[in-house]
């Protein structure tokens, strides 16, 4: 396992941050990977997917799947989105999930730092932009 990914970890569980690790400690990965959890006032129960290497993360997390005939208006929506929010990104990937994205420099020395401010940064963000999704979600 990375270094950062150890740290991040370390950092997360004196915050009192809940998160599971898909990678064990002594694992020699290109890529560890490791999930938090989150519900908030608009944004159901949602998991991000933090998939880390030895300069930075990748943090994913699936919003929900497009109802029928919804597809444009996804996009559009999603445009919409993207102009509007810097450090987190919207698309609609081929099996018509919606899918929120964000990537983040990621050192051992700053990993505690900058990936709670990643993870928070992107929760709120869903949460502010959730309910606009519903509309096309099915």
């Amino acid at each position: 396992m990375y270094d950062n990914s150890i740290a991040l970890m370390r950092d997360m569980s004196d915050a009192g941050i809940e998160y599971r690790s898909d990678t064990p400690l002594e694992d020699d990965n290109l890529i560890d990977t490791i999930r938090v959890g989150w519900e908030g006032s608009a944004l159901p129960r949602t998991t991000i997917l933090l998939r880390i290497n030895d300069r930075g993360a990748h943090l994913e997390a699936t919003l929900g799947t497009l109802g029928a005939g919804k597809r444009t208006e996804a996009l559009e929506l999603v445009n919409a989105c993207n102009a509007n929010y810097r450090w987190v990104m919207f698309y609609v990937d081929e099996d018509g999930a919606v899918v929120c994205t964000s990537d983040v420099y990621l050192v051992p020395e700053v990993a505690g730092l900058f990936g709670i401010a990643a993870v928070g940064r992107m929760f709120d963000t869903m949460n502010e932009v959730y309910p606009r999704l519903r509309e096309v979600l099915a």
